[in-house]
């Protein structure tokens, strides 16, 4: 699947077809490929809505599942949902799957963050490195630069809290973000972040 942006630097007003194409007030483009694994996500209105959404995204899977998993992906649904609303995604997409006997989760998200002048690639690549480096902290295998075919790209891999099953049990939420610096002549950075609760899997990242 093939996604395509038409970046302008500051428009929010930006709407994603269901093939990934992401639409705003001028003709640049940025174009990127999407898994085939993952789908458009179909936002939700409301808690009793996304419910809905996820048991059709399950399908016969949510037959097999605990209520409280049930219930924590649901509310995972509807929280992603609100946020993707307001943050201006150009593609959201979830993957669902198996690995082995398990059910495996993921969602993909592509966003644009607008900068107000023209900087170089490579500059910018230094300047995130250095924003996203914490203090006093040296190399690490959680913040990586590479030289793709579209420019340097800056990647952070982190652990964050997730949501809760019950009131001992939690499950951590493991994120890959891809930070892109756009040609100057469209400024900006585009954001791609993976995310999963598949624990199991994160070392083969």
């Amino acid at each position: 699947m093939t996604g395509q942006r038409e970046l302008d630097g500051a428009s929010a007003a930006n709407t994603a077809d269901s093939t990934g194409t992401a639409h705003a007030d001028r003709a640049a483009t940025v174009e990127f490929d999407v898994p085939p694994d993952f789908v458009p996500f179909e936002p939700a209105d409301g808690v009793d809505d996304a419910y809905e959404l996820v048991l059709a995204r399950l399908g016969p899977a949510a037959e097999g599942l605990p209520p409280a998993r049930r219930q924590a992906l649901t509310e995972l649904y509807a929280a992603g949902s609100a946020a993707l609303d307001g943050a201006g995604a150009i593609w959201p997409g979830t993957c669902l799957g198996t690995v082995g006997d398990r059910l495996s989760t993921a969602t993909l998200t592509v966003t644009a963050l607008g900068t107000e002048d023209g900087t170089p690639q490579a500059t910018a690549a230094a300047g995130l490195v250095e924003v996203l480096t914490p203090p006093d902290a040296g190399p690490s295998p959680t913040l990586r630069r590479f030289d793709a075919p579209a420019g340097p790209v800056v990647i952070t891999l982190e652990q964050q809290p997730g949501w809760q099953l019950t009131a001992e049990e939690g499950v951590p939420l493991l994120s890959a973000k891809a930070y892109l610096p756009m040609p100057p002549a469209l400024r900006g950075v585009l954001l791609l972040e993976l995310s999963t609760p598949d624990v199991d899997s994160w070392p083969e990242v």
